[in-house]
């Protein structure tokens, strides 16, 4: 697993041993709920108890898994590194959205500890459920 990172933002790139090909990806972004945004966000509609102090969180906005190689773990795994990184850097939450169309992604984040905290549009007329993980 290869990792990219900037200040306050990175990803993990899940390459196949063999071929080098890249089958997967989670982008990140460390973020402040009570930060102001340029764009629409749903963060202020979530509790602010549901935060750390400073209201820093991980926000994933970007997970993939090459379409020949998903429902193989790829996705658990790059999850669970990010949840590494989170705790690394004292960060106690982790935010992610799917379409609710996604039953799958939807069912793998609850699988793995994450739960429903929001579902409805966000920018647009989408349906997406909104998810929190809270680390120990």
């Amino acid at each position: 697993m290869r990792f990219v990172i900037e200040e306050d933002r990175g990803a993990f790139i899940f390459e196949d041993e063999k071929s080098r090909k890249r089958i997967g990806l989670i982008m990140y972004s460390i973020v402040n709920r009570d930060g102001i945004f340029p764009w629409k966000t749903i963060f202020h509609e979530l509790e602010r108890s549901l935060f750390q102090e400073d209201g820093r969180f991980v926000e994933i906005f970007q997970l993939w898994v090459a379409p020949e190689y998903r429902r193989s773990g790829i996705a658990t795994k790059l999850k669970l590194k990010l949840e590494e990184l989170a705790k690394t850097n004292d960060v106690n939450l982790i935010y992610t959205h799917t379409e609710e169309k996604n039953k799958h992604v939807i069912e793998l984040n609850e699988k793995l500890g994450y739960r429903i905290v929001r579902r409805g549009p966000i920018w647009d007329e989408i349906v997406r459920v909104s998810l929190i993980k809270q680390l120990q």
